[in-house]
């Protein structure tokens, strides 16, 4: 591993070819920057990277010479895709490393990733940005590394300064993802999850108001373990308390299996050496093979709207694409096929302060099918809960209009 500046880092990509970024808050954004500063070295270099949240100075350069592909929008790349400047791979998360891997459909040339100093044997991790990089680091023809002083060990993401070919030192602190604000229609919602979750279940959660409150509406449970494709400051207290044990899983028991790490500086720290986590592939953290494996699984995902015959769109407003795909669908999978499985998809009743439903007769013109109906399991606004698995479409939509808010409920049985 030569250390370099982070622009004779880049210079060192081709002209031409796909390059994978590290999403997330482990995003290596010095490498991005030197990458826009760099920009009249290159003619058509495809980058392609997930969430990401903040802006970097290679976004200026798009869609020329840097191609841009997301596969999950945020408000830093969803008005390039809105505007046509980037475009939108619908992927499950489960298979990042398989498409951009070797042999993938598309095979990353390189891969820029963010990893902790290394220690006194040579060996770095991944830190907080871990699922979709750590089969691409061993496969890709050139990997580029920002090494962060802030980056947080990582237990399960280590990585030999010999696979990185070329680095840049870095003393910037991580991406934050602040711990969301929490209304009572939010704790609503988080009440009525929290009664679905059974002692010493294992769940999956994502990142938000509603994520955020059902974690702290989990203060009173059991034994709990958790096998999701992050980690959060709001899974914190319930591990310092007790609650979250893994005590009764039945895979990587006493673990807690992720991907990556989205919080805060409580967070990285906490996380830093700990050997309670152990971070993996998204092959691992998101696949089949795995998660089936896990009794009790309970999966949690949010959505922007569910029409009334259970169909749920996760990824899209007004022809926007302000989301992805992500794990979701990985997730709901897998509940079906583990022993005592459930998935719950947790939603406000309405949005726009009221005036729209989210419970809705069909999804809008164009909106995608996030999870389709013969997948769907339980849904939970703050009215209510409604178990969709034993019922046809004319009870479902009663039950789902059963939880819609009462202004809209009218509105909705007249549809049936």
């Amino acid at each position: 591993m030569r250390i370099v500046t982070a622009e004779e880092a880049v210079c060192r990509l081709p002209t031409r070819g796909r390059v994978f970024v590290a999403p997330g808050c482990g995003t290596p954004l010095s490498l991005l920057d030197a990458l826009g500063d760099a920009r009249d070295a290159f003619d058509d270099l495809q980058i392609c990277t997930g969430l990401l949240f903040r802006p970097a100075r290679f976004l200026d350069a798009v869609p020329r010479p840097f191609r841009l592909l997301v596969t999950h929008p945020t408000s830093v790349t969803e008005p390039l895709v809105t505007d046509g400047r980037a475009d939108y791979l619908p992927l499950r998360y489960s298979q990042t490393p398989v498409i951009f891997g070797r042999g993938g459909l598309l095979p990353a040339d390189a891969v820029l990733i963010q990893v902790s100093p290394p220690d006194r044997n040579g060996m770095c991790t991944l830190g907080a940005s871990v699922s979709a990089a750590l089969d691409l680091v061993a496969e890709a023809p050139l990997v580029i590394a920002e090494i962060n002083v802030h980056a947080p060990r990582t237990h399960g993401a280590e990585i030999s300064v010999s696979w990185i070919d070329v680095a840049c030192e870095c003393d910037a602190p991580l991406i934050p993802y602040e711990p969301p604000h929490v209304g009572d229609v939010e704790r609503a919602i988080a009440r009525h999850v929290a009664s679905l979750v059974p002692d010493g279940a294992c769940f999956q959660i994502g990142i938000g108001a509603i994520p955020q409150a059902i974690l702290e509406a989990l203060g009173d449970h059991r034994d709990l373990g958790i096998h999701s494709g992050l980690v959060c400051d709001g899974m914190v207290p319930l591990i310092e308390k007790g609650v979250v044990t893994g005590a009764r899983k039945s895979i990587d028991r006493g673990i807690i299996v992720a991907g990556e790490a989205m919080g805060t500086e409580r967070l990285y720290r906490f996380i830093d050496g700990n050997p309670a986590f152990r971070f993996v592939s998204a092959r691992y953290s998101h696949g089949l093979e795995t998660l089936r494996q896990i009794e009790n699984f309970v999966a949690i995902n949010s959505a922007i709207e569910v029409d009334l015959t259970g169909q749920v769109n996760a990824e899209w407003v007004g022809g926007r694409q302000i989301s992805g795909l992500g794990g979701q669908f990985d997730f709901v999978e897998a509940a079906m096929y583990a022993p005592g499985g459930r998935s719950i998809t947790a939603l406000p009743s309405t949005a726009a302060g009221g005036r729209i439903s989210r419970i809705v007769r069909a999804l809008a013109a164009g909106a995608p099918v996030t999870t389709p109906r013969h997948c769907i399991d339980t849904v939970v606004t703050e009215y209510g809960v409604a178990d969709l698995r034993d019922k046809g479409l004319q009870e479902r939509a009663r039950a789902l209009a059963a939880i819609a808010h009462p202004a809209f409920r009218d509105e909705l049985l007249a549809a049936l």
